[in-house]
C-alpha cells in the first residue's frame, strides 16, 4: 500500500468504517509501531513529533484509566488508544511523506537564493488540493497552487523583498519603489515594484512562464543558478507589460515573449468603461482597445483605420472582440510576439 492508501485507511478507521480485517491490521501496526517511521527527520524534527506522539498516547491512556473499573467495554471504548495511534502515524506519516506544515523553518539543506539568514526564513508548502493564499509581512499576497512551495522572510530587510518559489502561484505585490521585489524561480529571477503576475513550471521540458496581469515586471536569468558561469557572459532578460507572457527554457536559455491565452483589462479604471461604438473608425477603435488592455495593434494596411464599425463589444473577451470588429469589415488579425497585427484590404 503505498502512503495515501494508509492515509485513506487510516481516516477510515477514525471513522468506524472498517471491516474487521482492517481494524485488525491497523491494531497489528499500532503494536508494532516503532521508530522506523522517523528515521528521516533530524534531530530537532524527531524532538518534536515524538512530544506530539507522546501527548496522542497520554491522552490514550487516560481515556484507559478512566474505564479499568468496567469489566466489559464497548467496541468504542476498547479501541480508544488505537484510534490515538492512528491519529499518530497520520501526522508522522503526512510530516515524511508530503513536507513540512505551515509556516515551518528552512532547513540548511536547501539551497536559498534569499539573502536573509536561514534562521529568519520561513517556508509553506502547499500540501492540499486546492489553492492557499498567504499574506506577506508587507502586505503583498501570493496564492499557491497544489504541490507547490514558497521561501519567504519572516520580516522583509530595509533593502528589497526576495522570496523563492518552486511551482506555481499568483502574485499580488504592494508597490514600494524603495525596495523591489524579487521571485527567485528556477533559473530566472522576477523583479517588481508594484504589480500582480502568475508564475508557473510547465510541466513538458521544465519550462518557466511569467504572465503579467496589472503593472511592468522585468525578468532575467538568475546568474547564481549557473555553475559554469562565464565572465563574460550576459544575462538574458525582458520586460514585460500587461497581458504579455515569457517562456524560459532552460537547456536552450532562450526567452520566448507572447501574450497570454485570454488577456485581461490591465487596470481596475478601465473595468467600468463600454466599449460602444456607432459608426466609429478602426483606427479609434484600436486605441481604446489598447487603452483597455495594454496590448500594441497595429494595423498592415493604413487604409484599415478608415473602415467604421458599429456595435457593443463591452463583455467580450479580447479576441471575441477582434473577430467581431475585424470580420465586419472583412479584415483578420494574428499575434505577433506581443503585438496584435491586423490583415486586410482596408477600406476607400
Amino acid at each position: 500500500m503505498n502512503i495515501k492508501e494508509i492515509q485513506a485507511l487510516l481516516l477510515k478507521y477514525q471513522n468506524r468504517q472498517c471491516s474487521d480485517e482492517e481494524i485488525a491490521k491497523i491494531h497489528y501496526w499500532y503494536d508494532h509501531l516503532n521508530e522506523d517511521s522517523m528515521a528521516s527527520l533530524s534531530g530537532a524534527e524527531r524532538e518534536n513529533m515524538e512530544g506530539r506522539i507522546l501527548d496522542h498516547l497520554i491522552a490514550g491512556i487516560r481515556e484507559d484509566k478512566k474505564q479499568e473499573t468496567v469489566l466489559v467495554r464497548s467496541w468504542w471504548q476498547r479501541t480508544v488508544p488505537y484510534l490515538s495511534a492512528a491519529a499518530v502515524i497520520i501526522a508522522v506519516c503526512s510530516y515524511v511523506f508530503f513536507g513540512k506544515t505551515i509556516s515551518d523553518p528552512v532547513t540548511k539543506s536547501e539551497q536559498i537564493m534569499v539573502q536573509v539568514p536561514v534562521d529568519q526564513l520561513l517556508t509553506r508548502h502547499n500540501n492540499s488540493s486546492s489553492t492557499q493564499k498567504i499574506v506577506l509581512e508587507d502586505g503583498s499576497a501570493v496564492t499557491l497552487t497544489p504541490g507547490s512551495k514558497i521561501i519567504y522572510p519572516k520580516k522583509f530587510p530595509k533593502e528589497k523583498r526576495e522570496v523563492q518559489l518552486l511551482g506555481d502561484a499568483f502574485f499580488e505585490i504592494t508597490k514600494n519603489p524603495d525596495k523591489p521585489f524579487f521571485v527567485y524561480s528556477g533559473k530566472l529571477v522576477t523583479r517588481v515594484l508594484g504589480t500582480s503576475f502568475r508564475i508557473k513550471t510547465n510541466p513538458k521540458g521544465q519550462a518557466l512562464e511569467v504572465e503579467v496581469v496589472t503593472g511592468k515586471v522585468s525578468v532575467f536569468e538568475n546568474d547564481e543558478s549557473f555553475i559554469d558561469n562565464a565572465v563574460d557572459h550576459q544575462s538574458n532578460g525582458v520586460v514585460l507589460t500587461p497581458n504579455q507572457r515569457v517562456t524560459y527554457f532552460p537547456e536552450s536559455r532562450h526567452l520566448m515573449t507572447g501574450l497570454v491565452v485570454a488577456p485581461v483589462k490591465a487596470s481596475v479604471a478601465v473595468d467600468e468603461s463600454r466599449l460602444v461604438f456607432n459608426n466609429i473608425a478602426m483606427g479609434r477603435i484600436v486605441e481604446a482597445l489598447h487603452k483597455t488592455y495594454g496590448i500594441e495593434i497595429v494595423f498592415a494596411n493604413d487604409r484599415l483605420a478608415e473602415c467604421t464599425f458599429t456595435g457593443d463589444i463591452t463583455d467580450l473577451p479580447l479576441y471575441e472582440k477582434l473577430d467581431l470588429v475585424c470580420g465586419s469589415v472583412g479584415a483578420d488579425y494574428e499575434i505577433k510576439g506581443t503585438r496584435i497585427l491586423i490583415n486586410g484590404r482596408g477600406c476607400e
